[in-house]
């Protein structure tokens, strides 16, 4: 079992290797995908939990016109929509496609009820993710639905620092990538980038942003 980086689960945080692989043991129920497999569309019954130990995945929304929005990139040791595993309609919001090659650990629903139930530790931290994750998708409402193409922007830059702790920080997605996380085209976020850049907001060194101006960048998110 992949122990090392199941460790780096939010999850399963302070919970010694050795241990974990002792109470895991019973469910390694391993499922395997090929890049642009998918693994869940939206509508269907999210039954188990699902956390990937190798690989990663895009989560994308489609509205009934067919518009499609990128929700998030997740790698491992993230979890498949964790909080709908207890929801009354237990049904995945979005559409989870592999980018990799992906290997899954599903947990049951009943197993992972048990699995809180004896480790006070574990359920704790189940919760804490719950209410990061509510708060994510408040801040990925906020951000898809007001403000302006630099705003988001600036929103965006400005989480990367405070993640990174660094005014120079790696983007590692593709333009268009940020465009379909941003819901926006592509043109229209390179132009608003050049802006940014003329403006002496940023500079740009291939995929490597400095921030010149961080007040102004958090007076764009106001």
């Amino acid at each position: 079992m992949a122990t090392d980086i199941l460790s780096k689960s939010p999850l399963f945080k302070e919970t010694p290797n050795e241990y974990l692989e002792q109470i895991l043991r019973p469910f390694q129920s391993f499922t395997s995908y090929e890049k642009g497999d998918i693994v869940a569309l939206q509508g269907d019954r999210c039954s188990a939990l699902m956390m990937i130990t190798n690989g990663s995945v895009r989560c994308d929304m489609t509205d009934p016109a067919g518009k499609m929005v990128t929700i998030a990139i997740l790698k491992a040791p993230d979890i498949l929509a964790p909080a709908f595993i207890y929801a009354t309609n237990n049904f995945f919001p979005i559409n989870i496609t592999a980018l990799t090659p992906l290997t899954i650990l599903a947990i049951g629903k009943e197993s992972f009820s048990r699995l809180l139930q004896e480790n006070v530790k574990m359920l704790d931290n189940y919760l804490r993710m719950i209410s990061d994750h509510t708060q994510f998708l408040s801040d990925k409402i906020r951000f898809l639905k007001f403000g302006t193409i630099k705003s988001k922007l600036a929103l965006f830059f400005l989480e990367k620092m405070r993640n990174t702790g660094s005014g120079q920080f790696i983007i590692t997605e593709s333009q268009q990538a940020l465009a379909d996380l941003f819901g926006v085209t592509r043109p229209a976020l390179a132009r608003t980038i050049s802006e940014m850049v003329d403006e002496n907001l940023i500079t740009i060194d291939k995929k490597q942003i400095s921030v010149l101006n961080p007040s102004a960048l958090k007076h764009l998110c106001i």
